[in-house]
């Protein structure tokens, strides 16, 4: 009988789709971000938190769009607060990201249905 080994090294983790690092190296105060430019901007939120300038805070927020009364599509952004009594939606993307042809579709849509404007932050 005759085994055969691959040359992969099973020692080593593999990374996921988007290249994230392991889920260790972007976790800051028992959250795990999608990013560590996500968790830089999640730190920076809760500083902002703490000092008063914004207020109930939330991580990946999702959005329902019905179009004419149809499911069309659900946005999920990376925060969501409230600052001088104005809501904002925020995401942490790369400039390829950004690029992405159903991500812009998407947050336009979510943007015309529920009537805020997405603020991107470029990693």
């Amino acid at each position: 009988m005759t085994v055969q080994v691959s040359e992969r090294d099973w020692g080593t983790k593999k990374r996921g789709r988007y290249n994230a690092v392991p889920s260790e190296e972007r976790t800051f105060g028992g959250t795990v971000f999608g990013s560590k430019a996500e968790m830089r901007r999640g730190a920076e939120l809760i500083l902002m938190v703490a000092a008063g300038e914004i207020s109930d805070l939330r991580w990946h927020p999702e959005f329902e769009v019905n179009i004419g009364g149809q499911p069309y599509c659900r946005y999920t952004a990376d925060s969501s607060y409230w600052r001088k009594g104005r809501f904002v939606v925020e995401e942490v993307k790369s400039e390829a990201t950004r690029r992405d042809p159903a991500y812009r579709l998407r947050r336009k849509a979510a943007e015309l249905y529920c009537g805020f404007k997405v603020v991107e932050y470029i990693a």
